[in-house]
């Protein structure tokens, strides 16, 4: 009888899971104890998934949103915690997310991420790890390590449109650049990004490059794909798929700032101490693996060359 009340409510769970999901289910009740194990194990695993992809979106809102505006609560994220259920740890789980909805919002999506890695590091530690100052700073740390700024260089190449405001191309000219430059230009096409602090939209995709006596026309879009009109004089810096933009010193600055923060309301001091402080920037500053970091880059680019042909 207990053998089947427990398979009745495997089923019920199932049932939820496949209501919220999407999905079907195995209508068939589970036979064995083997099989009762084995269909939990997929439950427990599923539902772990999803709380784990439920705090992260609500990490990233909170980051996001502007000071005391948070689309969610301190609560709601606490609750989704292993630290839930231990008061010593998820009262700093608590400050920890309530420091960032008291925040401003972060300006830059290379910060933002960061951000978001390492409370997401204290949220879903175990609540053993929360309540270590050594531990949750490592975990931190750790976090940090596997999103780190972009560091790599790319074309740095001046839009000489000045003459013509308005158009809807960058015009790069031959006379203006090094032989090795105009090598560069003409690789520029389908694939690339962009970078532009100066102008209105900053950043995006290059959508066609192409090469008319002396004069490379290069089209942008936004990261959505919607076509941009660049901004005349301004510098424009291209990218290869698997390279980013440098950050600027300040935005470096801002990133270590803000983690020094999150490691202080976790451990529950005023001030971090120098060496863990020269840990953060290690962190940031250093990939902790390269191939994952250039994988990572290419299908940032091919999904929004997806998303842009689904008209996202």
């Amino acid at each position: 009888m207990r053998f089947e009340d427990l398979a009745l409510r495997l089923q019920a769970v199932e049932a939820k899971l496949a209501t919220l999901t999407g999905t079907t289910i195995d209508t068939v009740a589970p036979a064995t104890i083997d099989q009762l194990d084995m269909r939990l194990t997929a439950v427990e695993s599923q539902v772990n998934q999803m709380i784990a992809e439920k705090t992260q979106s609500h990490i990233e809102a909170i980051v996001a949103a502007p000071a005391d505006a948070a689309p969610v609560t301190v609560e709601q994220v606490v609750a989704l915690s292993p630290s839930a259920e231990v008061p010593a740890a998820a009262d700093i789980v608590a400050d920890v997310v309530a420091a960032h909805v008291a925040a401003e919002s972060v300006d830059h999506p290379e910060v933002a991420d960061i951000i978001a890695a390492a409370v997401a590091a204290v949220v879903t530690a175990q609540p053993e790890v929360v309540i270590d100052a050594v531990a949750i700073t490592e975990a931190i740390i750790d976090a940090v390590a596997d999103a780190p700024l972009p560091v790599s260089a790319g074309h740095v190449i001046a839009n000489q449109n000045i003459s013509a405001p308005g158009s809807e191309r960058v015009w790069l000219y031959q006379g203006n650049m090094s032989a090795a430059q105009w090598e560069d230009t003409l690789l520029i096409t389908s694939g690339y990004t962009w970078f532009a602090p100066e102008a209105d939209v900053t950043s995006g995709i290059v959508t066609s490059g192409d090469s008319h006596d002396g004069i490379y026309h290069i089209s942008v879009a936004d990261a959505s794909g919607t076509a941009v009109v660049p901004a005349s004089g301004k510098v424009y810096t291209f990218y290869p798929p698997a390279v980013a933009p440098v950050p600027a010193p300040e935005v470096v600055q801002q990133v270590v700032d803000a983690i020094v923060e999150i490691i202080a309301a976790a451990t529950g001091v005023e001030q971090v101490a120098a060496e863990v402080v020269q840990q953060v920037e290690q962190a940031i500053a250093t990939s902790a693996d390269p191939e994952l970091d250039a994988i990572e880059a290419r299908l940032n680019a091919v999904e929004i060359k997806v998303d842009g042909l689904l008209g996202k």
